[in-house]
């Protein structure tokens, strides 16, 4: 691997998102007939983010001196340890082993608040889900990489400040305080990654309609995602395969 993908990259999977929601409420519903109403449409079609998960896809094939399974179509599904299984939109495999597994969100407007809650939820549960199993050995020996990409619209309601619960038994964090919906984002994540529950996330944020993209955290930064996953694949590069063949049996 040579340098980092060149920002255009990102800025065409980016656009590839926009692109991908308009053509996701063009199609929905044509062969029920049945349209959802408003955003929606869009964001139940489910491949707006294929343009992203493609360009990370390539981070793991384009090792010269390894071949990595690298699934990103079709069933994903890993065995859970809440639930029987977790259809993963990205998968790393070698020599039949787990190396990493991966997760693509997304969030437009109009309705940050509810999901906001959604995705978080979301991320929080697959987190614990995926760590559990990984400790109970549903992966086998060998624990994987875990890593999360998160696109969210900049609009007033997202950048906005989001006022905090009143009323509650306890004071909350004093970080949330006046945070926007974004930076709130940029508080989960970070956390997340601190206490190991990812082992590298992405978080960009961009304008309806635009490639460009701006990353509220340097720890949640793309070069940052991208340097992890070079990391990761070296660390497996670097195995002879009899030693891995150990490692994970």
């Amino acid at each position: 691997m040579g340098s980092l993908t060149p920002s255009d990259t990102w800025r065409a999977a980016v656009l590839g998102y926009w692109e991908g929601l308009n053509l996701q409420a063009a199609k929905q519903g044509e062969a029920s007939g049945v349209k959802d109403t408003g955003n929606r449409a869009a964001v139940t079609g489910g491949k707006q983010m294929d343009a992203m998960q493609e360009v990370v896809a390539s981070l793991w094939r384009d090792e010269p001196d390894i071949t990595l399974e690298v699934r990103t179509t079709g069933h994903n599904n890993l065995p859970a340890y809440f639930r029987p299984a977790k259809n993963w939109d990205l998968l790393v495999l070698y020599r039949g082993s787990l190396i990493a597994a991966m997760e693509f969100k997304s969030q437009r407007g109009p309705s940050f608040g509810n999901n906001f809650n959604n995705r978080t939820e979301e991320a929080l549960g697959l987190a614990a889900d995926s760590q559990m199993a990984a400790e109970r050995g549903l992966f086998g020996h060998l624990k994987p990489w875990f890593g999360f990409v998160m696109l969210v619209e900049r609009a007033p309601k997202s950048l906005s400040p989001v006022a905090v619960p009143k009323g509650m038994p306890f004071p909350a964090d004093p970080v949330f305080t006046g945070a926007s919906y974004i930076e709130r984002y940029r508080i989960f994540f970070d956390r997340m990654v601190k206490e190991g529950n990812y082992d590298a996330v992405a978080l960009l944020t961009a304008e309806a309609g635009s490639d460009s993209y701006v990353e509220p955290s340097a720890n949640l930064s793309l070069a940052n995602l991208e340097a992890a996953i070079r990391a990761r694949v070296a660390y497996i590069k670097t195995l002879p395969d009899e030693l891995f063949d150990e490692l994970t049996r």
